[in-house]
């Protein structure tokens, strides 16, 4: 199995070397000598925060050296394009009855209109990002 740096995306042959149960060394990159993927060692909770932060080196972790190799480049687009499809579709039924309620209360309807657009295009540049991190 090949992995890739989280820092410059060059393939290394190993991630870690396990000397005994519970003594690992993390091994480093041979283009920029930093630690080639430190998200091995690090707890799902932490992941899932920086994946919430945006951060590029978890994704390239996750893509890179967490999923499975039977996995393949076509899956993962398959499975972002639906998924983007799915929130796209969630998202014009909330619309469709938004606009259906009465119009008395217009402030609080232009202000979930506000906020349903914001989430939309936030998940759309988190899935936009995650394809553009794995084609390179």
């Amino acid at each position: 199995m090949e992995y890739r740096c989280v820092h410059c995306g060059f393939r290394v042959k190993t991630l870690l070397v396990q000397y005994s149960l519970g003594n690992i060394r993390l091994m480093k990159c041979e283009n920029c000598k930093a630690v080639a993927d430190e998200y091995i060692e690090c707890e799902l909770m932490i992941v899932l925060i920086d994946l919430i932060l945006h951060k590029p080196k978890v994704y390239k972790h996750i893509l890179y050296n967490a999923l499975n190799l039977q996995i393949t480049h076509f899956q993962i687009l398959v499975d972002v394009i639906l998924g983007n499809f799915m929130f796209l579709c969630s998202f014009l039924l909330a619309m469709r009855n938004l606009l259906k309620t009465s119009a008395r209360c217009t402030r609080s309807r232009d202000l979930l209109l506000a906020v349903l657009i914001s989430s939309y295009f936030k998940i759309f540049l988190a899935a936009m990002m995650v394809c553009f991190l794995y084609a390179s």
